[in-house]
């Protein structure tokens, strides 16, 4: 038999992780000691090779061990009841041969779990690999592909690069002012209480003509659809506007109503 000797700490490593970065062909086999041996020994204990059969054992219990053992053994097997002459040597050596041959009933058992795990575990790796990589693909080159949708959604294609984070973000309104203030290269946004479960975000955009202030409204109606949907609480909504507090009254000069004017 010939065993993997070479040692590396792996303590706090699942044996899914390990064997996804061994070159081990699926038809390996699982060995389950049981979970006792978790207390001193790594949860892959040992990768065991005969006659090109691979078996992996591992710190866990089997099907078996989370079994009543009055399923397969009497309670006073070893105690010699009754018995004037008692073998316990043989008596145990019994014992273990029959834990093994129920211990070989459960592998396949044992094994297939592993292996639904092992591939869960595989496709994890997967993305965690290619990162962001998978989502720019998956959302982004569905803007490029449709050419209906106007130039304008390229700001909901970079707050889109944010949704691997959406749990982290949802509802950090701080944060969420700071992400459109850099996605609209704006001088500022703030984010203002209407009435309870709503929020407006003001977005400060200075000296807009009137032409260049309603393209702008209408680019931004889009982006926060989108960020209602899947950056605010459920129960909240959503408005914007956008201001120029600083243009002062002046006859004359460019004057848009609920942007540099108010009644």
């Amino acid at each position: 038999m010939n065993k993997i000797t070479t040692h590396f700490e792996n303590r706090e490593l699942k044996a899914e992780t390990l064997v996804s970065l061994f070159d081990i062909k699926n038809d390996c086999n699982v060995q389950m000691e049981s979970v006792f041996f978790r207390n001193y020994s790594e949860d892959l204990m040992n990768v065991d090779q005969f006659d090109n059969q691979t078996t992996l054992v591992l710190s866990r219990d089997s099907i078996y061990h989370l079994l009543p053992e009055k399923l397969f053994f009497e309670e006073n097997t070893l105690k010699g009841t009754g018995k004037r002459v008692f073998d316990f040597a043989g008596e145990y050596e019994e014992l273990l041969r029959k834990r093994r041959e129920i211990l070989s009933f459960f592998q396949p058992f044992d094994t297939t779990f592993f292996k639904l795990s092992l591939v869960l575990e595989q496709k994890m790796n997967f993305l965690s690999e290619t990162g962001n990589h998978f989502f720019n693909t998956f959302f982004l080159e569905e803007e490029k592909s449709d050419s209906r949708k106007p130039d304008f959604d390229v700001y909901v294609a970079k707050i889109k690069l944010m949704l691997p984070f959406v749990s982290q973000i949802r509802g950090n309104f701080p944060l969420l002012a700071d992400l459109i203030k850099e996605i609209l290269n704006v001088d500022k946004v703030e984010v203002q209480e209407i009435v309870p479960l709503k929020k407006r975000f003001v977005i400060h955009k200075m000296g807009l003509t009137k032409d260049e202030y309603l393209t702008m409204h209408k680019e931004l109606v889009s982006l926060f659809i989108f960020l209602q949907h899947w950056f605010l609480p459920l129960e909240m909504e959503c408005d914007f506007r956008i201001k120029d507090y600083k243009q002062t009254f002046a006859l004359g000069e460019s004057l848009i109503l609920d942007y540099n004017t108010n009644l």
